[in-house]
């Protein structure tokens, strides 16, 4: 059995893009119950979701500073759920996947409810 606390550690640097996070901190707010949609942050981002193209930055912002992440979120959640559980989920799940996959310390984890789905299930009968 190897010892890895006794191997030296490698020399050099490790960066992690943007993008990277983003794509992250993307999947790990889709996953939670109550979440349809991330919601557009700029008339830009909405501009290319009219257009067709979508990207894991629409309705992320995040910046590091010294290895530490805050993240910015605006999401489109379910009506009918209940907001406030479903944006602490939504919090909780963002830190434990930034901080278990990327190693990075997660300073904070700000949503925006920026608008409610409403589904036909939800209308109830007519």
């Amino acid at each position: 059995m190897a010892n890895h606390e006794s191997q030296p550690t490698p020399k050099g640097r490790v960066s992690i893009a943007d993008g990277a996070i983003m794509t992250i901190v993307h999947e790990a707010v889709l996953s939670c119950y109550g979440i349809v949609d991330m919601a557009p942050r700029s008339l830009g981002s909405a501009i290319s979701r009219k257009l067709g193209f979508s990207s894991d930055a629409r309705g992320i912002d995040i910046s590091v500073d010294d290895n530490r992440v805050s993240i910015e979120l605006s999401v489109v959640m379910e009506y009918g759920t209940p907001i406030f559980t479903v944006a602490s989920n939504v919090m909780q799940a963002v830190t434990f996947h930034v901080e278990r996959v990327l190693g990075m310390e997660v300073e904070r984890v700000n949503v925006n409810v920026d608008g409610l789905h409403v589904s036909a299930a939800s209308r109830g009968p007519m």
